[in-house]
């Protein structure tokens, strides 16, 4: 069987994707941590020098926001979780791919990481396909 530069350029490829992929994660669930540190502060006082500017029937806005920024900190984390995951499979795909062993795995990789690492997933994606003959 013949060996070409497909499978070894799509693993790099997938590689560099995937520590995107954990780096992004990284990043997202640090701000979601962030956020969550927001969520517990004491809202009121801001809300009392700014009063003003809410106008009336706004008493209740410290809670809603202590709420909105619970909520969002918990999907920041949830969506961090997950997209390092994703880089982590396209990490491992990416050295199978090299290695020509696991097609399918070289394959969910990249699919993984197209939303978070664009034209390079998509290029690996490419030479992982045309290069299928060559994986056990």
């Amino acid at each position: 069987m013949e060996t070409t530069w497909k499978p070894t350029t799509a693993g790099i490829l997938e590689m560099i994707s995937g520590v995107i992929g954990i780096g992004v994660g990284i990043v997202v669930m640090g701000v979601g941590r962030f956020m969550g540190t927001l969520g517990g502060l004491d809202w009121s006082d801001f809300m009392g020098e700014w009063g003003g500017m809410w106008g009336p029937g706004m008493g209740d806005m410290p809670s809603k926001i202590t709420e909105i920024v619970g909520v969002s900190s918990t999907i920041m984390l949830v969506v961090g979780i997950v997209v390092l995951a994703f880089g982590i499979i396209a990490l491992a795909g990416g050295i199978y791919s090299i290695k020509r062993r696991k097609w399918g795995l070289a394959l969910a990789g990249n699919i993984l990481t197209l939303p978070i690492a664009g034209i390079l997933a998509l290029l690996a994606l490419i030479f992982v396909a045309l290069g299928r003959k060559e994986f056990e």
